[in-house]
């Protein structure tokens, strides 16, 4: 199913995954302050859709996941403390959003994946991407401040020093470095990257959903937060309370696939 009503962005869902292009490619996927308008509402309905069990975010065609922020549009959108703030508020809300999903996110990338483009990317629970993706965040040579969020997530998966580096040089890197960083969980060859992108999304729709939520959750939470520990464990307790439970053990004794239905 296609829902034709955004902003440059595409959003499908095909059974238990729901899709989210960036459809922009006239200027690499570059993102516009109406398209992060868009990834909020399109978020936002896959929050209320009960079957979406995993979510993947794209850019339209090969040359570029995206190439970050629609810098043209900055003159108008981001060239005083209110547009400043109302851009920002857009594109900060779209990646906790996306950071926060109860589902997992995967990035699939292709091409240029750049500035806000890799705040977005980064913002995914797992990224793939093809071997001739590039990637970078030239806010250094534009003399733009990054969003606070987006240098710490980027610090989580690298390591301080490896994320001064990458902000410090404004300096582009490939796949196979990206891979060797962290950033990258595997690397396809171009043919290869949408077919490994669906078996990777198939097989984590078929696992059972309530176990993939609490370990989610149970990754995200800060082991100093009480209240976020106590919600870890609420969900330990679900899942060994559940039907998808009883399904599990039965479908392992009768030696066939289980069938979780999420409850």
């Amino acid at each position: 199913m296609i829902d034709k009503n955004h902003k440059n962005i595409i959003v499908r869902n095909n059974k238990h995954v729901g899709y989210i292009e960036l459809n922009n490619p006239e200027k690499l996927n570059a993102i516009s302050f109406s398209m992060w308008c868009s990834l909020n509402e399109a978020l936002e309905g896959f929050y209320k859709n009960s079957s979406i069990r995993c979510i993947v975010v794209s850019g339209v065609g090969k040359k570029a996941f995206s190439a970050g922020a629609d810098i043209s549009e900055f003159e108008d959108n981001r060239s005083d403390v209110q547009t400043i703030e109302s851009y920002d508020n857009a594109s900060k809300k779209a990646m906790l959003l996306l950071q926060n999903f109860p589902k997992p996110t995967v990035a699939c990338i292709s091409g240029y994946c750049m500035g806000g483009g890799m705040a977005l990317a980064l913002s995914c629970d797992i990224r793939i991407a093809s071997e001739e993706s590039l990637f970078g965040i030239p806010a250094a040579k534009l003399g733009l401040a990054y969003g606070f969020s987006g240098i710490k997530r980027l610090t989580s998966i690298v390591g301080p020093s490896r994320a001064k580096y990458i902000f410090f040089t404004a300096g582009k890197f490939n796949a196979r470095q990206a891979k060797q960083y962290g950033i990258l969980e595997e690397v396809y060859s171009q043919k290869d990257l949408n077919q490994k992108s669906k078996e990777l999304v198939n097989s984590i729709a078929l696992n059972a959903p309530l176990t993939i939520k609490s370990a989610k959750l149970a990754v995200d939470t800060n082991p100093e937060d009480n209240l976020g520990v106590e919600e870890c464990l609420k969900f330990e307790k679900e899942c060994f309370a559940s039907e998808d439970y009883i399904e599990g053990r039965k479908a392992f004794t009768e030696k066939r696939k289980p069938l979780f239905k999420g409850k």
